[in-house]
């Protein structure tokens, strides 16, 4: 009996170390799109869904606004399921550092943002969010971030024996941002692909549309944020530019939105910085999410106007 539970133990032990060599293996090269994300604490923070994270590039920001009018680094921490709600909420104020200061929040907004299931309650709601990396994991800051591999990383741990697992048109950036590029050697991105893939993302909406429904709860939870965020520092919300189609999507699911940003930018005394109307001028490669130029470009353009905001010129005094 003795010895198999000596056995035991050396085999459980075994194991285990095993599973800590591939954590920590893992945790040297690429995770996934959002583990960056965790890896550090943020001073500023860009906030949002999937158009966020791929079109706000951070470094383009901080190099066009004085470092000394806010506290850095800025971090992009947002991705595709980060509705507004608790989870995301708490979230935020885990992965802010302790500095005191001049801030800035760029939260970004679309219909999108404040939906879910039809039928669901807060609890379901609250239920439904905290399944995702953000309600997962407790540890938004490590590097290296084993909380984060051991509770979100979707794939079987062996892969961190298999090198270029990644995909060859993104780059995750350190600052969290995710950069989509045209140019690769296995998959560029070309007219045709990026024609596809806009229908492809028409005919999702069209699917999902009528399953979900504006949600009291996410906004609830969006004024909160506005509110904790704006005692922090300046607070801008920004609507991304999409394509004609996709906007008319939105727009017709919902539309008082503009209207409902417009009145709490106004109640909070924040401004909002609308380029729903600009898809022209920065092009997407699926009707929906802005690429590698596009996005820095994008970035250029916010940063000159929040300089030219009242907001990022006056001292923060909390």
């Amino acid at each position: 009996m003795k010895k198999l539970i000596l056995k035991t133990i050396f085999f459980c032990s075994l194991l285990g170390g095993g599973y800590f060599l591939l954590v920590d293996k893992l945790s040297k090269g690429y995770v996934d799109m959002t583990y960056q994300k965790f890896t550090q604490e943020a001073g500023s923070l860009i906030i949002g869904l999937s158009r966020a994270d791929l079109g706000i590039d951070p470094e383009t920001i901080e190099d066009h606004i004085p470092e000394e009018t806010f506290n850095g680094p800025l971090i992009n921490f947002a991705s595709n399921q980060y509705n507004f709600g608790e989870t995301y909420f708490k979230a935020i104020k885990k992965k802010l550092n302790t500095t005191s200061g001049n801030r800035i929040f760029i939260i970004t907004v679309s219909p999108g943002s404040f939906t879910a299931p039809m039928g669901f309650g807060n609890k379901g709601i609250a239920a439904m969010d905290s399944k995702t990396g953000i309600g997962k994991t407790k540890d938004f800051t490590s590097n290296p971030n084993y909380s984060y591999i051991v509770n979100c990383y979707g794939n079987g741990l062996y892969t961190a024996l298999i090198e270029n697992r990644d995909w060859e048109n993104l780059t995750a950036h350190n600052n969290g941002w995710n950069e989509i590029s045209l140019e690769s050697k296995s998959t560029p991105i070309g007219k045709t692909l990026m024609g596809d893939w806009k229908r492809q993302n028409l005919a999702y909406y069209r699917r999902k549309l009528p399953q979900l429904e504006i949600k009291p709860y996410r906004k609830e939870w969006f004024v909160k944020t506005i509110e904790f965020l704006k005692s922090e520092g300046s607070v801008y919300l920004v609507r991304m530019p999409v394509d004609r189609e996709i906007l008319n999507f939105e727009n017709q699911s919902w539309k008082e939105f503009n209207s409902y940003i417009r009145d709490v930018a106004l109640e909070k005394n924040i401004p909002y910085f609308d380029y729903s109307q600009e898809g022209g001028k920065f092009a997407t490669y699926d009707g929906s999410h802005l690429y590698s130029e596009t996005a820095k470009e994008f970035s250029t353009q916010l940063a000159k106007d929040i300089l030219k905001n009242d907001w990022a010129t006056e001292a923060y005094e909390p």
